[in-house]
């Protein structure tokens, strides 16, 4: 079953968007940009054809000058009242050529008598200042241009129609930019299959997970993969490697849990059986009391066993719940608990307290648990009248704190597994599930301590949770 909803997002969708919106915004200010400095350019453009004209009228000055040396040479006399004449030039607007523009000028002299003009420039002004400006006649806005000339005998003025220069203008931009425009569509096109293509590793692991069987827990293997998807991959197999260490764990369990339950419930029937078939009261009541204790002893292992399933050293709830406890009370109050435990065999529970304050940050149930379970061994495999001891110990570098007791021992080839679910002593006659110490070693990981068992030198098993300062 899927359980991915409806509206869950895509990265392929979410990284065309993202990609697309960032490249409309960029492709936009480049657009923008192209498109202001077509602008910037075109007026640059028009302006330098006005200088263009200027000098082009500067040259005709010489020539005019040659051809009507009365009328051109300035007197020093003449006014704009001058009697001479200005001469006219007829600009023919027809055949105008793309991107020609229609063209004003007058050339003035320092006097102020009009020598020349255009027969479109009736209405311009006489302009006294050089550089470029703008002026309304022939009812519109001309942009005007004006040059001295000649060691200033001569002032030039030439103009362009404001609305033909912004229309050239628009175009020229609008040129410049059109090709942008038409070349995203095709952009986006190769994101999209940019995108699918860098996302193929992806579709592909996805496919040979779903083909996967649900016992198959192999890791995904890392060839082919990108670089980014490397540490997901290498945390994804190493999930699997837990998954799989985990069914390994409950299979395990779950085998040995039926074993040894088998044994206690097939006594627990023969015993039932014979009870049932028993006709002597003493006998029958004989019979019942060890059906009673094959049920205790069946529920004391469900209930190790569920306990040990519950106790994960990852749990983050366990390790949440921590506090500081205070060790003398947590001593003193194990021993309030088993010794009533131990009182059926006439054992006594020894304390070693520390002489100082000392503390550790951990489960106080759990805690609880662990110590008493070790006493709970240390009573059972001990005589009768025997003395058990609880204590602490610190140094500089380690804290512990543990369980001595007067019993057998156990095998030096037998240590480095005693503590594995299930396993007892090959020597072992005292009831038991084997669970206790599996127990004790899962608190001990969860508070980062470690079970240390070892053999007392004339008789008896040291246990001790030992904790790295």
């Amino acid at each position: 079953m899927s359980v991915l909803s409806d509206n869950t997002p895509s990265l392929r969708n979410r990284l065309v968007l993202t990609i697309s919106i960032s490249l409309l915004l960029v492709w936009g200010l480049v657009a923008w940009f192209a498109y202001d400095k077509g602008l910037h350019e075109a007026e640059e453009l028009m302006d330098g054809q006005l200088a263009l004209s200027a000098r082009l009228l500067d040259g005709q000055i010489s020539h005019e000058e040659n051809l009507h040396p009365d009328a051109w040479y300035p007197r020093r006399d003449a006014t704009l009242d001058s009697t001479y004449p200005a001469l006219i030039e007829n600009l023919d607007p027809a055949g105008r050529l793309p991107y020609e523009q229609e063209l004003a000028f007058q050339i003035w002299t320092i006097n102020g008598v009009l020598k020349l003009r255009s027969s479109n420039a009736r209405g311009m002004e006489r302009i006294m200042t050089t550089g470029y400006q703008l002026q309304t006649f022939n009812d519109q806005v001309w942009r005007v241009y004006t040059k001295s000339v000649r060691n200033d005998q001569y002032m030039i003025q030439v103009a362009h129609p404001v609305t033909t220069r912004d229309q050239i203008g628009l175009d020229v931009a609008g040129r410049a930019t059109l090709p942008l425009f038409f070349a995203f569509p095709f952009l986006l096109l190769l994101v999209v299959w940019a995108t699918r293509r860098s996302l193929r590793p992806l579709d592909a692991i996805a496919h040979n997970l779903t083909n996967r069987s649900m016992d198959e827990l192999d890791p995904v293997l890392l060839s082919g993969v990108p670089e980014e998807l490397v540490p997901i991959i290498q945390a994804f197999n190493l999930m699997l490697d837990r998954v799989r260490l985990s069914i390994q764990n409950e299979r395990r369990f779950t085998s040995n849990a039926a074993h040894e339950l088998r044994t206690p419930l097939a006594g627990v029937k023969l015993y039932a059986q014979l009870a049932q078939a028993a006709t002597d009261p003493q006998e029958r009541a004989r019979f019942i009391e060890q059906v009673l204790k094959g049920i205790g002893r069946s529920e004391r292992l469900v209930e190790q066993m569920l306990r040990l399933a519950r106790l994960d050293p990852d749990n983050a709830d366990l390790k949440n719940t921590m506090e500081i406890i205070d060790i003398r009370t947590l001593l003193l109050e194990v021993q309030d608990v088993e010794t009533i435990n131990t009182r059926e065999k006439n054992q006594k529970i020894q304390l070693i307290l520390p002489t100082a304050e000392l503390t550790i940050r951990g489960h106080h149930d759990l805690l609880m648990v662990a110590l008493s379970n070790l006493i709970g061994n240390a009573s059972r495999y001990s005589p009768s009248h025997t003395t058990l001891t609880l204590g602490c110990r610190s140094d500089e570098t380690e804290l512990g704190l543990f369980v001595l007791d007067q019993g057998p021992g156990i095998g030096t080839e037998e240590l480095p597994t005693i503590s594995q679910r299930f396993k007892r002593g090959k020597d072992v006659i005292a009831e038991g599930s084997g669970l206790g110490l599996a127990i004790v070693e899962r608190i001990a990981n969860i508070h980062g301590a470690r079970l240390f068992l070892s053999n007392l030198p004339q008789a008896g098993l040291r246990a001790e949770l030992i904790w790295k300062k």
